[in-house]
């Protein structure tokens, strides 16, 4: 009988073949050379007596089989990840690695802030920060943590209500005076208007009646710390979180438009999965960052 730790092997090289459908795209990923790769699929095929792939000069293509494989390999995978994730939080003292993925707006306002004193206080901890707006799987991916800004957080996982937010039209001092201040949500058709290229139409409430804008502007951008800044430097009116506003209001960078009518408002959670309950580091973590926002508002 063939021996299971090469047959496991095949499997897994043939599983990086079939997400990449690519021999030379996978070797790469695997750091091996494309005729060791070949020549291990080859043998899986001999052994199983079935073909995997659909080779031709241009592409690779999966068989019925492959697809199965595949399927197969992508739960074999998730297993691991979520063993060795298991195993490396069965440690009682505070140390090791911290995996987070987290909002780019998030971490640039406070994550680091939070990592570095977090760090002072256990300095045998490091962390692997994950920043953007992909919402990255946990029961897949190595992550311990996710932050993410929600109303409904998943419900197989751990969720922890951090902050709540809602989301404030401002402008620049310099730009409503030489534009003036609306003083309802229809006026705002008539100002330059910066927003994300697919979050044009602003939602907003009037005690039980819901305005919505279609706004209008010389500058897209799916980047909310560039909006901010162009909000500072008097391009137009911007609609983003209270807590990354917060500080230009605060200095008067920025003055708050239209108090009286209500934006949508979130929550920021801290999200983990089950398995990692008793965790030492992660718990102290979650424990330190709630504690860090204990009585701010935003």
């Amino acid at each position: 009988m063939q021996k299971m730790h090469k047959r496991f092997e095949r499997y897994a090289l043939f599983s990086e073949v079939a997400k990449q459908l690519s021999f030379s795209k996978a070797a790469d990923n695997l750091g091996i050379s494309r005729s060791y790769l070949s020549s291990q699929i080859n043998h899986l095929e001999q052994e199983l007596e079935t073909s995997l792939l659909i080779r031709s000069t241009r592409n690779v293509r999966l068989t019925a089989a492959g697809e199965k494989i595949l399927v197969k390999m992508q739960l074999v995978n998730a297993s691991i990840v979520e063993l060795e994730k298991e195993l490396d939080h069965t440690k009682s003292e505070v140390s090791g690695l911290l995996r987070i993925t987290a909002p780019t707006i998030f971490s640039h306002r406070f994550l680091i802030d939070i990592c570095h004193q977090f760090q002072q206080q256990y300095p045998e901890i490091e962390f692997d920060l994950d920043v953007g707006y992909n919402r990255e799987d946990l029961t897949k991916s190595h992550f311990d943590l996710a932050i993410r800004a929600t109303n409904n957080p998943p419900e197989n996982m751990v969720a922890k209500k951090l902050i709540p937010y809602q989301h404030i039209c401002c402008a620049s001092p310099e730009y409503l005076k030489n534009h003036g201040v609306p003083s309802h949500p229809d006026e705002l058709v008539n100002h330059n208007c910066l927003s994300d290229p697919n979050l044009r139409r602003w939602q907003f409430v009037d005690g039980t009646k819901t305005i919505e804008v279609e706004t209008d502007g010389d500058m897209l951008i799916n980047d909310n710390l560039l909006l901010l800044t162009a909000a500072q430097q008097g391009k137009g009116i911007i609609k983003l979180p209270s807590y990354l506003v917060q500080p230009s209001l605060d200095c008067e960078q920025l003055v708050q438009l239209l108090p009286n009518y209500f934006i949508s408002r979130s929550n920021i959670y801290l999200i983990y999965p089950p398995q990692l309950r008793s965790s030492s580091k992660l718990a102290a973590f979650i424990d330190f960052t709630q504690k860090w926002f204990d009585g701010k508002q935003y």
